[in-house]
């Protein structure tokens, strides 16, 4: 008698601590936590991270943008929270695109920080930059063009062909004949955008003469049509020099840190898929699966 009332008080004790243990972790919306959307939490510093992101009216009542902002995390994670219900979250496509996601974000915050170490450029060192890049500065000019676009292709040599091309007409009749489909639009091009020793050969062009630039897929074929020069302000020109200066810094420290990255790390390759030695030819990528049958984890 006295051991299964001892068993059973076990047991209503056990179930009293799970739900004392079940209780504790109820989440609730006080402190640095805003709101709670199904036990999960939403922080101010979230709020204040989706703020920052927005353009700020000078004069505007923070609390009422805090309250905006908060509503709409609330209804990204309710369909958040939603789409895992579904299963997405188990997705092989959804595992590869927040690798991708996460990937891209840590190399940009990676950027970031490294851009901390990078000294403001003087005045010398601005004019300097100005003065080498006319293109985006004192003679920056827009242009108008007539533009054929077509894909890539598989090997870039092949638009040597259109070296011959006179017009944007015969480019388009030689892409023809090598099976290419375009499509024929009209365009603008900044020179500000352009690479500036492709900038100083594109000028050089006879009038009506096509050139060609290469994109990442894609190829446009171009005739310029008009242009007009962008008005030069030397107070705009300043810190639009200084972004300029500090992102080919970025990109140089970057390019360094991925070379030290190559140097440490260990990479095998599937056969098929090693990157051409210099000075050989690509080889032929083998057929992927269509789809998938795992994802990794990690």
């Amino acid at each position: 008698m006295t051991t299964k009332l001892t068993m059973k008080t076990r047991a209503i004790l056990g179930l009293a601590v799970g739900a004392l243990v079940l209780t504790g972790c109820e989440k609730s919306a006080e402190g640095q936590v805003a709101a709670v959307v199904n036990n999960e939490e939403i922080t101010l510093q979230e709020i204040n991270a989706a703020l920052n992101e927005t353009n700020i009216p000078e004069g505007a009542d923070k609390k009422i943008l805090q309250q905006k902002a908060l509503q709409q995390i609330i209804e990204r994670r309710l369909l958040a929270q939603a789409a895992k219900e579904s299963g997405i979250d188990q997705d092989p496509a959804y595992l590869i695109r927040q690798r991708q996601l996460s990937e891209a974000l840590l190399v940009q915050m990676y950027a970031d920080k490294a851009g901390t170490t990078i000294k403001v450029p003087d005045q010398a060192a601005i004019d300097r930059y100005t003065e080498a890049n006319p293109f985006a500065f004192a003679n920056r000019t827009v242009y108008a063009v007539d533009q054929i676009l077509f894909p890539a292709p598989a090997n870039l040599n092949d638009l040597k062909q259109l070296e011959k091309a006179n017009t944007l007409e015969e480019v388009g009749a030689i892409l023809t004949q090598m099976d290419i489909k375009y499509n024929r639009k009209t365009a603008q091009m900044d020179s500000l955008q352009v690479p500036p020793a492709m900038m100083a050969q594109i000028i050089s062009l006879d009038p009506g003469e096509p050139f060609v630039i290469p994109t990442s897929g894609t190829v446009t074929a171009n005739v310029i049509k008009a242009q007009q020069k962008v008005p030069y302000n030397a107070d705009q020109a300043g810190p639009a020099a200084v972004k300029a200066i500090r992102n080919e810094e970025m990109a140089k420290i970057m390019k360094q840190r991925l070379a030290e990255a190559k140097t440490k790390a260990e990479i095998t390759y599937q056969t098929g898929f090693e990157p051409p030695k210099e000075g050989e030819k690509p080889a032929e990528a083998p057929k992927l699966p269509t789809e998938p049958t795992e994802v990794p984890a990690g």
